[in-house]
Parts: C-alpha cells; sequence; structure tokens
C-alpha cells in the first residue's frame, strides 16, 4: 500500500531527484529481553563475535519493516517493533559510504520463546540469551559500541543518535571558571579528574576508536557530591584510586543549566585493566604532560589549554605534585601499577572529608 497522502501527490520531477541523490545503506535489529534481564544474542558464522538479530534493509524497506522481518528470518519470531532506541550513523571513512543503524526496542520474550529459542537463518550458528555485562565483551568493538548505545536508551527512555560510537551533541563553547565556587544551587551534571602521577602527567583513557578523555563521567542519583562522582567513575573506566584532590574550576553552559566540575587529584594506584560497567569496554590508559593531554583531547588546544595549566599549578600548589618540563608518556600496563601509599579518598566519606583545598584555601569549595 502506498504511504503517499493522495491529497499530496508527488510529482515525477521530484521522485526523479530523490532517485538521483546519493544513496545511504540502511541497517536494523532489535533489542529483546526476557523477563530476568536477558537480552537475546546471536552468533554469526560470517563474521567474529556476537550480534542482536538484524540485518541490511532490502528495497523500498523502511527500518522498522526491516527489523521485523530480519528477526523473524533469523530467530523465527513474529514481534511486534517497538520504539526507536537509537540511531546509530558510520560516516563513509569507514565504509566508503554512510551507514545507519536502527535499533528498536522490542517486547519482552516469554519463557517458552526463550526455551525455544534457535537460530532459522544459514548464516547463524546458533541464538540465545545472556545478561548485558555477559554480552557486551563478546560483541566486537563496533557492534559493541551500537548495543551499549541501545542499552543506555532502553534504560533511560531516551532516543540516541550517535556518529561513529559517540553519542551527538551539538559543541557548545563552555565557559571556563578557574577557581570559581560553583553558584549554589546550580547541579553539576559532570565531574572529571586532572589526576596526577608522582612525576606530574595526567592520566587519560583511551576508547577503542583511540579518542583521548579525562576520566569522569554523569553524576549518579547515589553520589554524595561531585568528588564522589569523579571517584566512581575514575574506578570504573580506569580502576583508579584517588588520593588527595582540589578543586580547579567549572564549566558552565552559556545557555545555563548545569555545569561540568573539574578536580586535580594525586593518584594512588591503576588497577588491573578491567571493562568499564558502563559501557563493556575496556579504556586503555596513557600518562602524558598536561600540555600534551590538551592537545589529545580535542574541542580546541586554546580551549582546553587554561584548564590544563590550572590544574597543574594547583596541583603543584596545593598537592605537591611537581611540574614536568619534559614532555614524556607513559601506556600504563594492562596489569595496573601503584604510585604512592597514604591517604586514599573513599566516595562515601566525599561529605565530611578534609582535603587540600579545605585545608590550604578555605574560601575554594571542593565542587558542589
Amino acid at each position: 500500500m502506498s504511504m503517499v497522502n493522495a491529497e499530496e501527490p508527488v510529482s515525477k520531477e521530484l521522485v526523479d531527484y530523490c532517485a538521483g541523490l546519493p544513496g545511504m545503506v540502511v541497517g536494523a535489529s532489535v533489542l529483546l529481553h526476557d523477563r530476568h534481564g536477558n537480552i537475546v544474542v546471536v552468533e554469526p558464522n560470517y563474521k567474529p563475535g556476537l550480534d542482536i538479530p538484524g540485518g541490511m534493509a532490502e528495497a523500498g524497506e523502511a527500518p522498522h519493516e526491516t527489523a521485523g522481518r530480519e528477526v523473524r528470518e533469523e530467530i523465527g519470531l513474529d514481534v511486534v517493533v517497538g520504539r526507536l532506541l537509537a540511531v546509530c550513523t558510520t560516516t563513509a571513512e569507514t565504509f566508503g559510504r554512510v551507514v545507519l543503524d536502527f535499533v528498536f526496542d522490542g517486547p519482552v520474550l516469554t519463557d517458552d520463546q526463550v526455551a525455544g529459542l534457535r537460530a532459522t537463518d544459514a548464516e547463524l550458528d546458533a541464538a540465545f540469551v545472556l545478561m548485558p555485562d555477559e554480552a557486551l565483551p563478546r560483541f566486537a568493538p563496533r557492534t559493541r559500541r551500537r548495543i551499549s548505545v541501545a542499552l543506555e536508551a532502553y534504560a533511560s527512555g531516551a532516543c540516541l543518535y550517535v556518529v561513529n560510537g559517540r553519542e551527538y551533541r551539538p559543541r557548545k563553547k563552555r565557559i571556563w571558571h578557574e577557581g570559581a565556587a560553583v553558584p549554589a544551587g546550580t547541579p553539576v551534571g559532570r565531574a572529571a579528574g586532572w589526576l596526577f602521577d608522582p612525576d606530574g602527567r595526567v592520566l587519560l583513557v583511551v576508547d577503542p576508536d583511540g579518542g583521548y578523555v579525562l576520566p569522569g563521567g554523569g553524576a549518579e542519583p547515589e553520589d554524595a557530591d561531585p568528588l564522589a562522582t569523579l571517584a566512581r567513575e575514575a574506578a570504573e573506566e580506569a580502576n583508579a584510586v584517588l588520593g588527595a584532590t582540589t578543586h580547579v574550576g567549572y564549566l558552565a553552559d552559556p545557555d545555563g543549566g548545569d555545569v561540568r566540575s573539574r578536580t586535580a587529584a594525586r593518584l594512588v594506584s591503576l588497577g588491573p585493566l578491567t571493562p568499564d560497567p558502563a559501557t563493556g569496554w575496556s579504556w586503555s590508559r596513557a600518562l602524558v604532560t598536561p600540555r600534551r593531554a590538551a592537545e589529545l583531547l580535542g574541542d580546541g588546544y586554546e580551549a582546553r589549554l587554561p584548564q590544563a595549566l590550572a590544574a597543574q599549578r594547583l596541583a603543584h600548589e596545593r598537592l605537591g605534585v611537581p611540574i614536568l618540563d619534559n614532555d614524556s608518556r607513559v601506556d600504563v600496563p594492562a596489569e595496573g601499577v601503584t604510585f604512592v601509599s597514604g591517604d586514599v579518598f573513599e566516595a562515601s566519606d566525599a561529605s565530611e572529608r578534609t582535603d587540600v583545598c579545605d585545608t590550604e584555601a578555605p574560601d575554594t569549595p571542593r565542587g558542589r
């Protein structure tokens, strides 16, 4: 049946024009759960790693139609395709053409449906269920990023748009407030840290695509304050244990809303490399000078440099971290490293802890 409204006819010229436009490759898949929180995965025999039911669109097929057809063909279930969870775009640099992957929600399968799961496509060796944290390490990196985003969208109720594995967010020129207290009543949405080793290098975590970020992330309801957010995220992403900390400043959105706090801290240790529970990624870790970090972090060297130099200066003045002159880099081994003994920052004690920021600069807040 034609989807064109008879009251709004489309001219042949417009049809011809659309037919001549550059094409995109479209894929679609469905995230299916059972009542215990497991997800349905399939094991292809034509590529490494697991996947979820899905595939490429056929001519004239809408993404939701593709998703439903692929589930029928691959695991023999006729399901109602639910809401859109994510659109994952891979730019043309990877495959030579833009690829759009649509990931949809699906119904919760019954126990009988789960018990009867089997691969009904010759390209698959098996179909079964796994808990998400068990499944994520078994996906290939590009697939893992797609499924991680879908799981995040499923849990949050959002619909996410992702470009080359990263959630797309319009870039904003956030305003850097060095050393200033976060205004009272302003929520801190994200917290990140300039985490120093004893030689004056700072820790960066590296994602599977080679992108560098400061350890940190979004606040969770259980976090007592931004320091607790930082400590939790640094542990999850880098298995890092923090020592003494000091507030460096915050980034403000010119349109209002929450802010992003920045803290400097001494590193006590970096434990063995483990997958981040939020993404399933095993971030690699590098220790570089603050100036080099400003170059690697993106968003413009000139925008990052003031923050990097402020963190270096305050870590030197308040935490006793030396200022490193040479441009050395250390890649942290997978088994980790212990730097110093002494006080360890405990996230659960964040609201009670007296740190260097409080004792040496009583008017400087700790990022709340």
